[in-house]
């Protein structure tokens, strides 16, 4: 059984253009996750991480009463995380629970980012957690692309060109920057998911 369960496996590698420790931060703080990640198309309302061994991890996703719970098995920081993973159905009970190794590392001046999600009862269950990592991903690699995905140091770095930009238009009223401000938060399009949810209970993070 253990044997027959070992080989109904998802391996997934991906690459992206930032540091290993940015990509690391991307995948375990409430701030960036929020912003990437949209289980069964919802936002994230509530996140808890406790990078270490035997920490929790919990995701709590809008109205939808989806909770996804785990306990970190290996922590080492912008290298690995393993942990279990159990998705929480207020109307569908609990799936049964999976086993998530995480790893980080360099990949010339990006990084690399490789899921490994063990514990399927059969071939049938791959393809739509598949298809939710593959969504799932795509959006973390836009998020990071993006203004939004940028570290605490080039977020002001782009605010102070933007406040030297504003400062040559001296003529401009107050409303003008107002406006200005609306148009930064407008930049995160990552949005949810437009897909059956039954196709996507599941993606990083």
């Amino acid at each position: 059984m253990d044997s027959e369960q070992k080989t109904h496996v998802i391996e997934i590698e991906r690459q992206f253009n930032v540091s290993v420790e940015e990509l690391f931060k991307a995948w375990t703080e409430a701030e960036h996750l929020k912003q990437w990640w949209h289980p069964m198309g919802a936002s994230l309302t509530d996140v808890k991480n406790e990078l270490k061994e035997g920490g929790a991890v919990e995701y709590y996703v809008g109205d939808s009463g989806l909770e996804i719970t785990g306990t970190y098995s290996e922590v080492v920081p912008n290298e690995k995380l393993a942990y279990s993973w159990v998705w929480n159905m207020s109307d569908e009970g609990s799936e049964s629970g999976y086993k998530l190794d995480i790893t980080f590392s360099p990949d010339g001046e990006g990084s690399k980012l490789k899921v490994v999600q063990e514990g399927f009862s059969g071939p049938e269950f791959l393809k739509p957690h598949e298809e939710g990592w593959e969504k799932g991903l795509n959006d973390l690699e836009s998020y990071l692309s993006s203004d939004t995905g940028k570290t605490d140091s080039d977020a002001q770095n782009s605010g102070e060109v933007n406040v030297n930009d504003q400062s040559d238009n001296a003529g401009q009223d107050a409303t003008a920057q107002d406006n200005v401000k609306s148009a930064e938060n407008m930049t995160d399009r990552s949005g949810g998911y437009n897909e059956d949810p039954d196709q996507v209970k599941v993606g990083g993070g």
